[in-house]
C-alpha cells in the first residue's frame, strides 16, 4: 500500500467495488477501511457518481457528501489504476466557495439597507422579499451546485439592479 500518512486532503484509495483500501489520516475521517463510497454519498449523487466513475476512468466531478444531519459539496479527482485495479481519488471541500459567495450575498444586504443609495422603487419591501427568497434557496446546502449558486447570485443581482440606482 502506499504510504498516505501525510496526505493533507482526504485521498482514499478504492478497489474495483468502491471499497475502501486504503486512505490518508482525514480520507479515514469519512470512511474506515473496508467501507464502501457510496455509504457516504447523499442519494441523488449516488446515482451520477456511480454512473460517471464507472464511464470515464479519469476526472473530477461535484457531488454531495453525508455530514452528519446535512450535506458537504465536494469536488472529488480519481483515476483508475489499470495495473493496480483501483481507484485513487482526493476529495475537495468547497466551503470557502459556499462562505465566499454567502458573504457576496450578506454584502448585497447591507448595500441595500444603506440609506444613501437611490432606489427607483418607493416600495422595496417587496425586493427586499424576493432577495431573501432566492437567499433563503441558497442557503439550503442540500441541493446546490456551483452552476445553480451562480444563477441565484444573477437573479439577486439583476433584481437589485432593476430596482436600485
Amino acid at each position: 500500500m502506499e504510504n498516505l500518512d501525510f496526505c493533507p486532503i482526504p485521498y482514499l484509495i478504492l478497489d474495483r467495488g468502491l471499497n475502501v483500501l486504503d486512505a490518508s489520516d482525514s480520507g479515514y475521517g469519512l470512511l474506515k477501511r473496508g467501507e464502501s463510497f457510496l455509504t457516504i454519498l447523499e442519494e441523488e449523487s449516488s446515482p451520477k457518481f456511480a454512473r460517471i466513475i464507472h464511464k470515464d476512468l479519469s476526472g473530477k466531478m461535484e457531488v454531495n457528501l453525508k455530514k452528519d444531519s446535512s450535506f458537504e459539496l465536494v469536488d472529488l479527482f480519481y483515476r483508475f489504476s489499470d495495473v493496480q485495479q483501483r481507484f485513487h481519488m482526493a476529495v475537495i471541500t468547497k466551503d470557502n466557495e459556499y462562505e465566499k459567495v454567502s458573504q457576496q450575498m450578506n454584502g448585497l444586504f447591507d448595500r441595500l439597507g444603506e440609506s444613501n443609495i437611490v432606489r427607483k422603487d418607493t416600495n422595496h419591501r417587496e425586493v427586499l422579499a424576493s432577495v431573501s427568497s432566492l437567499y433563503l434557496k441558497l442557503t439550503n446546502t442540500s441541493d446546490w451546485n456551483r452552476e445553480e449558486v451562480m444563477d441565484r447570485v444573477k437573479e439577486i443581482e439583476i433584481l437589485l439592479m432593476k430596482n436600485v440606482q
